[in-house]
């Protein structure tokens, strides 16, 4: 996959095409058949400043902690990785043993072999010892292999987070232009004018039906009288 959402160009298009023609080229059942071993996982660095120093990180460091991870070190029948060595001339091998417990003893049964390169690094599968029969690359993964291709991919990251080697850099890519767009603004339609809005009526009568009064009633106010006490009720106060 590629970063970004522009579309790949035919140039990345043929390079991932050979790539692929490469990998399938090193598959288990056509190397077997030319003698090499078949490349398990590879990447690519900008550069490495120190190809040995990357290797001896991996050895040192970073393949005792995934062996020492309970998906490999849980493994109790069978192969399993076992331990790394540093070899080569210039110390930019790495190879991963993988050893099973035949007959009560042990047997190397397979590796993984690491190339660091100024260009990133390589990871294939090789045979184990031949004076015990395991001298043939086997067809099919060692187990645990597959955990190890994955953890070489965080190994990659690693590396670079730690200066060990450098982030390869992304070809850049030129973006089209874009045009500019022209808008239609339509034009304002005045807006009709509502009619007036009748008042609800309050209830049922006339009034309520819409009808009016012809001419407004005086109205009047009604005066208090105060009423004067009898003469024999005076009387009766008097008493």
């Amino acid at each position: 996959s590629f970063v970004g959402t522009a579309p790949p160009s035919d140039e990345e298009w043929n390079a991932e095409f050979a790539r692929v023609v490469e990998m399938m080229a090193s598959s288990p059942s056509s190397s077997n058949a030319r003698g090499s071993a078949p490349v398990l996982f590879r990447t690519e660095f900008s550069s490495v400043p120190s190809a040995e120093r990357l290797a001896e990180w991996l050895a040192v460091k970073w393949a005792p902690a995934i062996l020492r991870s309970y998906d490999i070190a849980g493994t109790r029948v069978g192969a399993r990785p076992v331990y790394a060595t540093q070899t080569g001339e210039e110390g930019t091998k790495i190879e991963i043993v993988w050893q099973e417990l035949v007959d009560f003893q042990s047997v190397t049964s397979g590796k993984m072999i690491i190339e660091v390169d100024e260009n990133g690094m390589t990871a294939m599968r090789g045979g184990g010892d031949a004076k015990q029969g395991y001298g043939g690359v086997s067809n099919k993964p060692l187990p645990g292999e597959d955990i190890l291709v994955r953890r070489l991919a965080d190994a990659a990251s690693q590396a670079v987070e730690k200066g060990l080697a450098v982030k390869p850099k992304l070809a850049k890519k030129e973006v089209a232009a874009m045009k500019p767009v022209t808008t239609v603004v339509a034009e304002e339609v005045a807006a009709a004018p509502t009619p007036p809005v009748a008042a609800e009526s309050s209830g049922p009568g006339p009034r309520g039906a819409g009808a009016r009064r012809s001419s407004e009633r005086s109205r009047g106010s009604r005066k208090r009288t105060t009423r004067k006490p009898s003469s024999q009720s005076d009387a009766d106060k008097k008493a």
